[in-house]
């Protein structure tokens, strides 16, 4: 399978880029966004609008795909402690903490009328994000352009004992093409079944062109990639 890559963008702490031992929970700053509408969002949807209007203009009518292996749990698991207390829940909060909500969200922001899609695949998210796409170039002639955008933070307290992907908050936002630099992935299966963490982070020296070629372990899953 082959990807064109017009452009990307990521976000992840400071102190991630820096190789600091001092966490960093710092936010991006989102000046594109109004300060009313920018308190509104959870910090989840901050990083995935981070990087989406650093890789597309407002207004730009673009197919998207959203992806997170998570989405915004911190919400949801805020909901469960309500029910768990016998409080009531939002409805409002409840339909925030759906996997497409970010994608709703965005397209009301950047007035973005077109197509999008929400894929939650376990640690595979990522990848699978970018399967469709591949697929969506390769039957649809029409299509041109395609944004996909990941993002997910660290789980909550009571769910580290399970996992600890991610390490970081992190977002990354890749516009798809017809034509530029060209990424060719495959998929095979991975006899030893143990998925790697950071698929995101991982991807990155392909994406910053310090390597020409790499492997990701996921979930029963290999993914390959070579920059042509």
């Amino acid at each position: 399978m082959e990807l064109y890559l017009t452009s990307w963008a990521v976000w992840m702490p400071p102190s991630a880029m820096t190789q600091q031992d001092t966490p960093d929970v710092s936010l991006p700053a989102l000046t594109a966004v109004p300060a009313m509408t920018r308190r509104r969002l959870s910090k989840l949807t901050k990083l995935a609008f981070e990087v989406a209007l650093n890789t597309v203009v407002t207004g730009q009518q673009i197919s998207t795909i959203f992806t997170s292996r998570h989405g915004d749990l911190h919400k949801t698991l805020g909901l469960l402690q309500q029910l768990a207390e016998r409080d009531d829940i939002s409805p409002s909060q409840f339909a925030l903490s759906v996997h497409n909500a970010i994608s709703g969200q965005f397209s009301i922001f950047s007035q973005n009328y077109a197509d999008s899609n929400a894929i939650a695949a376990g640690a595979d998210s990522l990848h699978y994000a970018l399967l469709e796409a591949a697929a969506r170039f390769s039957s649809e002639p029409q299509l041109q352009q395609l944004l996909v955008v990941y993002a997910d933070e660290p789980v909550p307290a009571p769910y580290q004992t399970f996992c600890k992907d991610p390490s970081i908050p992190i977002a990354l936002a890749l516009l798809l093409g017809r034509d530029g630099d060209k990424l060719l992935f495959e998929m095979q299966p991975d006899a030893a079944s143990t998925a790697s963490d950071d698929h995101a982070l991982q991807l990155l020296p392909l994406l910053q062109g310090d390597v020409t070629q790499l492997s990701i372990a996921g979930h029963q899953r290999h993914w390959l990639w070579q920059r042509a």
